[in-house]
C-alpha cells in the first residue's frame, strides 16, 4: 500500500454541459501548472461513458483521446484523476456491474493513469430490491463496491470517493449524527478519501469547526469539492472574482481542495489563478514544515510577489488581473484580434447593409431546454438559450435534485471543439429557423371596414379615461441642448474615459439607505431599499378611486365631449409633456462614447475595463463594486421616485434635485457598461469572447432599458400636487407587482435566480413577465453601441427618415416621396407622436435614431381621438386623389397608407379595450440586427405603461407579416380569440403586464 499522499489542489471539471474540449484542458494544464497547481479530476457530468453509459468502455480512437489527454497533464506536472459517475443505475449487489465497473478502471489505468474516483453524488439515495436483500444500508452498499474497486486497482496512492450525503445541508440531521456518513467511516477503507463540499453545497465559508466535525464523523481528513464558482445551476450567472471565504489554516485539516468552476473555461482564470495564491499562502503558513507538497511552493520561486501573512483575496486579485490583462492582449494579437463580428460590425453606423435588409434577424440555432429550478427555488418562466450538438442539460452542481435550470450561453458562443476533440457526450438539439422582429418598412396595418356590431366599445363611453393631466397647459421642454448644431450628440458632465474606473463616477452621495459599502463587495440584495416606498393601499396596481375616469390615462386630457378637428400643422406637431428645468439642464444623458465610439474600439483592453467586467460578475453571494452601485443606484431611485414632478417652488424641490443626481450617476454607470461590451467585442480573442460575450449582452440589453426607463420617469410620470392623488396608480409596481421573493439567509445562490442581471430585472415595473428577458445572444457578437430614451421633439425628422429607408431607392414612388416626404411616417408614427409622445421611446445608434416604440396608455381615448380630430387633418393632407393616375405609387406600403387615413377605421372589441387597454407599436431601421437592443426598446415601453397602472397591452399586426408576428410572440404576445370582422386582413395580439 503506498504511503500518504500528498495535498492535492487544482481543478474538477465536474459540471452538468457541454465537457471541455481537448484543446481547453491543455490549456487549462498549463494554467494549473503555472499557477503551482497540481491535479485535475476529469468528470464531466454529461459525458455519455463518465456517467449515463458507465459500463460501456472506451472505443480505440477514445482510450487513443484519453491516454493523450492523461499524457499532457503529466507533462506539466498535473496529476490526472479519472472519475466515474456509476451510482445512477449500479446494482451494488450485482457481480456483474461490479465486473463492468473494474474493467472500465482498469482500461483507463492501463492508459497511464494513476489516480481514481468514485461518485455517488446526486442519485436516488433508495436502493433496489436485490440490493436491500444484501446490504442494510446505502453506506454499505458503497462503500463495498469501493473498496473491492480499490484493490483490484492495486491500493493507487489517490483514490477517492463521492458519497450521496456530500454537505451538512443533505445529512440527516447533521454530519454528526448522520447514520450515512458514520456507517461509511466505519466502512470504508481508511486509504479511501472522501469528498465533501462544506456546510451547503455552494458553501460561501469553510470553517475548521465544521471541518473537524466531519473528520471526527468520517474517521479521516475530508478533500474539499469547491462549487465557489460552479455556474451550471443558472444560465445567466459567471463569477470571475477571486477565491474567498476559506478560513486561513484549512490545509492541516484537509487532504485536498478541488475547485469546480464556471462551465466556460474562459471565466475561470481569476479563480484559478487566485487558488494558485490561497495553495501558495497556505503552504508558506503551514504549521508542519514536513507537510508534502511544500517542494510547490519553491518550485514557484518569487514569480508570484511576496506573500506574507494570511491569504488576502483583493491582493490575489490585483496580481491576478494584472496577469489576465496581459493574457487577453496577448491572446488577442496572436490570433489576429477577435472573433467573427456581426456582418455590421465593420460598418460606421451600420452603413454597407443593402436598404431592405431585414432588421432584427437573429442568426441563433435552435433553443436550449432548460429544467426547472431545484426543489424549494424559485419556479420561473422558461429560460430560453441555445446550444450546440454535444451539449447536454446542466444541472446544479452536485445537488441530489433532477430539476435545475442550466445555461450555456448559446452553445455557439462556446469555442467550438474540432471533431474528435471531445469523448462521446450527450448530444442534440435541431436547429429551428430564426425569425425577425418588425421592420418600419411596409409594415402598416391594413385598413378596414367601417364599425359593426354590438360588440365592438362604443366611443361615446369610454372604458378608461384621462386623469386630467393636460400636457397642453405646460410649456414645452427646452431641448435646444440636446444636440448641438451640428447634429453631434452632447457629452453630458462628467462622461467617463474610455477605460477609465466605475469608481469616480458617483456623483452624488449614497444616502437613505442607499449608501455604498465601505467594503469592496457586497452581498446580494433582495431587491428592496432601506428608503420607505408609498405605502398607499392599492387596487391591482390602480388608483382605488370610484371615479372610473382615473382608471387609466394617456397622460392627455380626454374629454368625452367632441372637440375641433386638427389642423395638419397641428395634427403633426409634438406636444412633449414637461420636464422639470434641472432635467432639462442635465439633458438625455448622452454618454460620448457614441460621439467616440470608433477611436478606441481597436485599442487593447485596459486593466479597469477588465476589472469592471469582473466586478460585474463576481461571486455567488457578494457582487462586486460596479454591480452594487447599479444596483444601490436603481434601487434608490425606485424607492424614491415619487419625489419626481415636485414643482421646482414647493418645500421639498431639493428632493428632486438630488433624485436626478442619483439618475445622472446611474446613466453614466450604465454607460460605461454598454461601452465596455461594445470594447469587449472588439479587442477579446476568439474563445473568450464566446465564453463571456453572453452574459456581458444580457447586461448591457438590461441596462440600456432600465437607463430609459429612469429617463422616462422624470417628466413622464402621471403626478398631482396632492400627494394622495395618482400617484398611488404611478408607482403600485413599487410595492405590489416585483417584489422579488426573500431567500432565506443560508439559501443556495441559485435562490438568487439571474445573479445581477436577476436583481436589475426585479427593479423593473415589468420585472415579474420573465418571457421579455430571456432570448439567447446572436451566433455573432455586435459592437455597435446602441443609446435608448425617450423622445425628444428633434427627433421626428429622423423617425421618419428611417420610415422611408426601405423605399427611397425605388424610382417609382420618388415623385411622391418628394412631394410627401412625410407619408410613410406619419402613417406609422404621426398619431403616436402627436397623441401620446410621452409613451414613445427612440433607439439611436452612431448613425442617429434607427428604432423606436410607441404606445398609448388609454388605447380606447388614444382611438377615439385619432379617428374625431388626427385622422381628419391628415386626409386634408393626403388628398383621396394621390393615389389617382396609374401606377403613380408602386408601392403596397403607400396605398395602405392612403388607404388608411380614407378608410373608416376598425373599432377594436370592447373585451380586448377591457383586458388591455394600452395600445403599442414597434419598429426599427434595417441596419438594427441586434435582437437585444429591439428587445430593449420593448421592455422600456411596456415599463413605463405598467407603471403608470396598465395592466395589459395589445397591437395591431398585418396577418401576413410573418416577420412582425413572430418577433412579438416571442415578447409573450398571443393572438386574441376574439372575432375582429371590421378588419380581415389583421390580427390583434396581446399580453399581460
Amino acid at each position: 500500500m503506498a504511503g500518504r499522499p500528498r495535498f492535492l489542489c487544482g481543478v474538477v471539471e465536474g459540471f452538468y454541459g457541454r465537457p471541455w474540449s481537448m484543446e481547453e484542458r491543455r490549456l487549462l494544464f498549463r494554467w494549473l501548472e503555472r499557477r503551482g497547481l497540481n491535479c485535475y479530476m476529469y468528470a464531466p457530468k454529461d459525458e455519455l461513458k463518465h456517467r449515463l453509459l458507465w459500463r460501456e468502455p472506451y472505443t480505440e480512437h477514445e482510450a487513443a483521446q484519453m491516454q493523450s489527454l492523461i499524457e499532457a497533464a503529466q507533462e506539466h506536472g498535473v496529476e490526472f484523476i479519472f472519475a466515474i459517475s456509476a451510482g445512477q443505475d449500479m446494482v451494488f449487489s450485482s457481480a456483474g456491474d461490479r465486473l463492468l465497473l473494474q474493467q472500465k478502471l482498469r482500461q483507463v489505468a492501463a492508459m497511464g493513469c494513476r489516480a481514481f474516483a468514485l461518485l455517488f453524488d446526486d442519485i436516488d439515495p433508495c436502493m433496489c430490491r436485490a440490493d436491500r436483500n444484501v446490504f442494510t444500508s446505502l453506506a454499505e452498499a458503497q462503500a463495498s463496491v469501493a473498496n473491492e474497486a480499490y484493490q483490484e486497482l492495486g491500493q493507487p496512492s489517490v483514490f477517492l470517493f463521492c458519497p450521496t450525503e456530500y454537505c451538512s445541508s443533505l445529512c440527516s440531521p447533521s454530519p454528526g449524527q448522520s447514520r450515512y456518513l458514520l456507517t461509511l467511516g466505519r466502512e470504508l477503507l481508511p486509504a479511501i478519501g472522501v469528498i465533501w463540499t462544506g456546510p451547503k453545497v455552494v458553501s460561501q465559508e469553510l470553517s475548521a469547526m465544521l471541518l473537524e466535525e466531519v473528520e471526527g464523523v468520517l474517521g479521516r481528513r475530508p478533500i474539499i469539492w469547491d462549487n465557489l464558482f460552479a455556474n451550471d445551476y443558472d444560465c445567466r450567472r459567471v463569477f470571475l472574482g477571486p477565491y474567498t471565504g476559506r478560513a486561513p489554516g484549512l490545509m492541516p485539516q484537509l487532504c485536498g481542495l478541488l475547485l469546480n468552476p464556471n462551465c466556460e473555461l474562459q471565466a475561470n482564470f481569476i479563480p484559478i489563478h487566485t487558488l494558485g495564491s490561497w495553495f501558495r499562502s497556505e503552504l508558506e503558513s503551514c504549521a508542519h514544515p514536513d507537510h508534502a507538497g511544500t517542494e510547490t511552493a519553491a518550485t514557484l520561486g518569487d514569480s508570484q510577489g511576496p506573500w506574507e501573512g494570511s491569504y488576502s483575496p483583493q491582493e490575489a486579485l490585483e496580481l491576478a488581473l494584472l496577469d489576465w490583462v496581459a493574457e487577453i492582449n496577448q491572446h488577442a494579437l496572436e490570433t489576429g484580434g477577435r472573433a467573427l463580428l456581426h456582418p455590421s460590425a465593420g460598418c460606421e453606423g451600420g452603413a454597407g447593409l443593402q436598404p431592405g435588409t431585414a432588421g432584427w434577424q437573429e442568426a441563433t440555432p435552435g433553443p436550449q431546454t432548460h429544467d426547472a429550478a431545484p426543489r424549494g427555488a424559485d419556479q420561473r418562466s422558461p429560460e430560453t438559450c441555445s446550444m450546440t450538438p454535444g451539449e447536454g442539460r446542466r444541472k446544479v452542481t452536485l445537488v441530489p435534485k433532477k430539476d435545475s435550470g442550466s445555461r450555456t450561453p448559446t452553445g455557439s458562443q462556446q469555442s467550438p471543439p474540432a471533431d474528435g476533440d471531445q469523448l462521446a457526450s450527450a448530444s442534440g438539439t435541431s436547429c429551428k429557423p430564426s425569425s425577425a422582429p418588425p421592420s418600419t418598412v411596409g409594415s402598416a396595418q391594413p385598413a378596414g371596414a367601417p364599425v359593426t356590431g354590438e360588440t365592438f366599445c362604443s366611443l361615446e363611453t369610454p372604458t378608461c379615461c384621462s386623469s386630467g393631466a393636460d400636457n397642453s397647459q405646460s410649456p414645452l421642454l427646452d431641448t435646444s441642448n440636446a444636440r448641438g448644431g451640428d447634429g453631434n450628440l452632447p457629452q453630458p458632465p462628467g462622461s467617463p474615459q474610455p477605460g477609465a474606473d466605475a469608481s469616480p463616477v458617483t456623483t452624488t452621495p449614497l444616502t437613505d439607505g442607499a449608501g455604498a459599502s465601505p467594503v469592496p463587495t457586497a452581498p446580494l440584495t433582495d431587491g428592496t431599499s432601506d428608503s420607505p416606498v408609498p405605502t398607499t393601499p392599492l387596487t391591482d396596481g390602480v388608483d382605488a378611486s370610484s371615479d372610473p375616469m382615473a382608471l387609466l390615462t394617456d397622460g392627455t386630457s380626454a374629454s368625452p365631449g367632441p372637440t375641433a378637428p386638427l389642423t395638419p400643422e397641428e395634427a403633426t406637431s409634438i406636444h412633449m409633456a414637461p420636464l422639470a428645468p434641472e432635467a432639462a439642464r442635465s439633458g438625455y444623458m448622452t454618454p460620448r462614447f457614441l460621439e467616440e465610439a470608433r477611436s478606441d474600439s481597436n485599442d487593447p483592453l485596459t486593466m479597469e475595463e477588465v476589472r469592471m467586467l469582473v466586478e460585474l460578475f463576481y461571486l455567488p453571494y457578494h457582487h462586486g463594486p460596479q454591480a452594487q452601485r447599479l444596483l444601490e443606484h436603481l434601487q434608490w431611485l425606485r424607492a424614491n421616485s415619487p419625489s419626481v414632478g415636485v414643482p421646482a417652488t414647493a418645500p421639498n424641490s431639493c428632493e428632486g434635485a438630488r433624485w436626478r443626481g442619483r439618475a445622472q450617476s446611474f446613466q453614466l454607470l450604465c454607460a460605461q457598461t454598454c461601452h465596455l461590451h461594445s470594447r469587449f467585442v472588439c479587442s477579446a480573442g476568439q474563445a473568450l469572447l464566446y465564453d463571456l460575450h453572453p452574459y456581458l449582452w444580457d447586461i448591457r440589453n438590461m441596462l440600456l432599458a432600465a437607463s430609459a426607463f429612469i429617463l422616462w420617469l422624470d417628466g413622464h410620470l402621471l403626478c398631482d400636487p396632492d400627494p394622495t392623488g395618482n400617484w398611488r396608480s404611478c408607482f403600485g409596481w413599487c410595492q405590489s407587482i416585483t417584489a422579488p421573493l426573500f431567500p432565506r439567509e443560508d439559501a443556495e445562490p441559485w435562490a438568487h435566480r439571474g445573479g445581477l442581471f436577476g436583481e436589475l430585472q426585479a427593479l423593473l415595473p415589468v420585472g415579474n413577465s420573465c418571457d421579455l428577458f430571456y432570448h439567447p445572444p446572436p451566433l455573432f457578437p455586435s459592437r455597435q453601441l446602441y443609446l435608448l430614451r425617450p423622445l425628444l421633439p428633434q427627433d421626428k425628422g429622423e423617425l421618419y427618415r428611417m420610415c422611408r429607408e426601405g423605399l427611397d431607392c425605388d424610382p417609382s414612388v420618388a415623385d411622391v416621396l418628394v412631394a410627401h416626404p412625410d407619408l410613410l411616417g406619419d402613417r406609422l408614427l404621426g398619431s403616436f407622436l402627436h397623441l401620446s409622445p410621452e409613451y414613445t421611446f427612440v433607439l439611436e445608434d452612431e448613425g442617429g435614431p434607427c428604432g423606436y416604440a410607441a404606445g398609448a396608455l388609454c388605447a380606447e381615448g388614444f382611438l377615439r381621438e385619432r379617428a374625431s380630430n388626427w385622422l381628419p387633418a391628415m386626409r386634408h393632407k393626403y388628398p383621396r386623389e394621390l393615389g389617382v393616375g396609374g401606377p403613380a405609387l408602386g408601392q403596397d406600403a403607400l396605398e395602405e397608407a392612403l388607404l388608411f387615413f380614407h378608410a373608416e377605421p376598425p373599432a377594436v372589441p370592447l373585451p380586448v379595450l377591457r383586458r388591455f387597454p394600452s395600445l403599442v407599436q414597434l419598429g426599427t431601421a434595417p441596419r438594427v440586427l441586434d435582437v437585444g437592443a429591439s428587445c430593449s426598446l420593448a421592455v422600456c415601453l411596456l415599463s413605463a405603461l405598467r407603471a403608470n397602472g396598465s395592466r395589459g397591452v395589445f397591437c395591431q399586426v398585418s396577418a401576413t407579416d410573418q416577420q412582425q408576428l413572430s418577433f412579438y410572440s416571442k415578447l409573450g404576445f398571443v393572438a386574441l380569440p376574439v372575432p375582429w370582422p371590421s378588419s380581415p386582413g389583421a390580427r390583434l395580439l396581446g399580453r399581460l403586464l
